[in-house]
């Protein structure tokens, strides 16, 4: 499922994101990298991470993370 170009995702940061799921910070930054087993899909820009809150390829990821 893709979603229009013009459709519009709320940017949020790690420590929102972990907000939002009741997790750790630091778990989600621990979920970017790329040797976790399902990273978390994320927008990067130099150092800085961000997600993209409500976006289909986010709630694929959780979706994946929920059945398991």
């Amino acid at each position: 499922m893709t979603a229009p170009a013009s459709a519009y995702f709320e940017i949020v940061d790690s420590k929102e994101l972990g907000k939002r799921l009741c997790l750790p910070e630091s778990w989600v930054r621990d979920q970017v990298r790329s040797r976790a087993s399902d990273p978390i899909p994320c927008l990067r820009f130099g150092k800085y991470v961000r997600f993209q809150w409500g976006s289909p390829t986010l709630t694929d990821w959780l979706k994946r993370r929920m059945s398991r």
